[in-house]
């Protein structure tokens, strides 16, 4: 009986881990004067980054992705097939013209996508927003891309918001404001938002009498739920 409960114990053990490493715990950075007491160092930054490949990665990962097509493929096997000379229909050389054609045609259309994707990404997190800074006691200027997980960021209507969001004041009595999230999900409808409970009735929000910690689960690719309480 001992064994058994000591098994079914550690399984409960187990499964607690499991869900821990799925959760992430966040907490004001405005409580810790010292950046390596903060907990909130081992998440990465806003910074965005959606490119492909760098200078030196491009050439042999896009050899590697057009190789992996069947196409590609076919075309090789044919250029390869007319250096045996038992089998070949013309002259090797000529062969290897229309791989070589394609596998640059291609590789020029990946680099003008991945340096589109490169803008996209410098203008995104080169964007300014309002950050609270406790040494200068109010909301100073930064880029998205410098924007640290336990922040506090001051929004303001109309305005790209390239983060996840947590509401605790709103300008609206009701504590309600409205988002479109047609950069995600392709929808354009305004989806309307409330402050988090407790915080609705609050005159002012002050960023240093902050001192909650928020549970939540880690990044995901689903959009239509998220799970988290403080």
């Amino acid at each position: 009986m001992a064994s058994i409960t000591t098994e079914i114990w550690e399984r409960v053990i187990r499964g607690r881990r499991k869900k821990d490493e799925n959760k992430r715990i966040i907490k004001s950075n405005l409580l810790f004067e010292s950046s390596k007491e903060n907990p909130n160092n081992v998440y990465q930054t806003n910074k965005i980054k959606t490119t492909k490949y760098t200078f030196l990665s491009f050439i042999p990962k896009n050899l590697f992705e057009q190789f992996h097509r069947f196409a590609n493929m076919y075309f090789v096997i044919l250029a390869a097939l007319n250096f045996v000379p038992v089998v070949n229909a013309f002259q090797p050389g000529i062969a290897i013209i229309p791989i070589c054609i394609i596998l640059a045609i291609t590789a020029i259309k990946d680099v003008w996508e991945d340096f589109r994707r490169y803008k996209s990404d410098n203008e995104i997190n080169n964007m300014p927003c309002m950050v609270y800074c406790k040494n200068e006691k109010n909301f100073v200027d930064k880029c998205w891309k410098d924007v640290c997980v336990g922040d506090f960021v001051k929004l303001f209507s109309n305005e790209i918001i390239p983060a996840d969001i947590l509401l605790l004041y709103s300008s609206d009595q009701n504590g309600i404001c409205h988002i479109e999230t047609a950069n995600l999900d392709g929808e354009t409808n305004l989806k309307q938002r409330r402050v988090v409970k407790g915080f609705t009735n609050q005159e002012s929000f002050d960023p240093e009498s902050f001192k909650h910690t928020i549970v939540c689960e880690k990044p995901n690719n689903n959009l239509s739920k998220f799970k988290g309480y403080m």
